[in-house]
């Protein structure tokens, strides 16, 4: 008899500071982790029962800001690592795993404002080598990367690969906030709209895509995240980005690419669509007609505290998760929670056969 086909189920974790207005008012000047200390450890105990089916629980992969916004606030790029140590050695201790969530975050000497550096390429790799650094030093060599706001360029994206990062999963296919230049200091600059569904050896001249066969290909490995193509919410999705940007060409993105993708902490009706998606990928794989999937998924801490947000709360995640074991196994394979540097181990060689 074959051995049921294994989904793998990768919980990533940007842990940022709280966000001004979501939480409420913020003291200026200082970042504040209220969301990191208390929310994390709720979620753990919150889905401590749940279990995979090699009796695993949940297993995430807590990705630690270290940038220049962190280092002048905070007075050190590896401040979350030298200051709360312990508490993430804990989670490691627990079969979590940590990596690195880098920000370009800059600050205006004029305004005094912090705005998302896209310009300044030597800016970016120089402020990525020092960010790496320190974490180095303060012993966290990361295997793993979500970017903030999941912004790349080439620059970026090969500087990563050089500093011998395994995995980065921060795309979301189909999904961009610009088209062709990303506009200085506006929200969510990221241009993932001709990226795969699947796992890919990214190419060094354009990181949303695999290399071609025969060519160079970057050594990391890229994991987008978990997006639904049903055109409803693609469309909503689209919209939304239009709204935001004043660009109704998104809009038209997804009509012709629809694409859909929510945080887990999210309403569980909201979540639903990417749950039916991975019902319809595995039915497909079953049948022969494509690779299997693999699940990835995201949030941040100050959804798991009270917020003023109406989507975004811990109970959300139990409920979300328990959805998605009920799916996998309903469908016939078997879910496997693992961090991100497991999926390589486990998973990679699979996607470097293929390339």
């Amino acid at each position: 008899m074959n051995a049921p086909l294994e989904v793998p189920i990768v919980i990533g974790c940007d842990t940022d500071p709280d966000r001004e207005g979501f939480v409420g008012p913020l003291p200026s000047g200082r970042l504040v982790w209220r969301g990191m200390l208390e929310g994390i450890p709720a979620l753990k105990s919150a889905v401590a029962d749940l279990r995979d089916d090699a009796d695993v629980s949940p297993r995430f992969t807590w990705l630690l800001r270290a940038d220049e916004q962190v280092q002048q606030l905070q007075g050190s790029y590896a401040w979350c690592l030298e200051t709360h140590g312990a508490f993430f050695a804990d989670l490691v201790a627990s079969g979590d795993a940590l990596g690195w969530h880098p920000h370009f975050w800059r600050l205006d000497a004029e305004s005094g404002r912090w705005y998302q550096e896209v310009e300044d390429s030597d800016w970016q790799v120089q402020m990525l080598r020092e960010s790496h650094a320190a974490l180095l030093r303060a012993g966290l060599t990361p295997p793993s990367v979500r970017m903030g706001w999941t912004y790349h360029s080439a620059a970026t994206f090969t500087t990563l690969d050089a500093l011998g990062i395994r995995l980065e999963f921060s795309p979301f296919p189909g999904l961009r906030s610009y088209r062709g230049v990303p506009r200085r200091r506006d929200e969510n600059q990221f241009d993932w709209h001709p990226t795969p569904t699947m796992s890919f050896h990214a190419s060094p001249a354009d990181p949303r895509v695999a290399a071609r066969a025969g060519k160079t290909a970057c050594r990391l490995l890229t994991l987008p995240c978990w997006v639904a193509t049903s055109r409803s919410w693609g469309a909503i999705a689209g919209l939304q980005m239009a709204r935001k940007s004043g660009d109704l060409g998104l809009a038209w993105d997804a009509i012709r690419r629809p694409s859909y993708v929510i945080n887990l902490t999210a309403r569980p009706r909201l979540f639903a669509p990417l749950i039916a998606g991975l019902r319809r990928a595995i039915a497909a794989t079953k049948a022969g007609h494509r690779p299997a999937p693999a699940f990835a998924t995201y949030f941040h801490p100050d959804e798991l505290i009270p917020n003023r947000s109406s989507m975004y709360a811990l109970p959300h995640v139990r409920e979300n998760l328990v959805a998605l074991l009920d799916c996998i196994r309903e469908s016939g394979a078997s879910p496997r929670f693992v961090t991100a540097d497991h999926y390589v181990d486990c998973w990679g060689a699979d996607v470097r056969a293929t390339a």
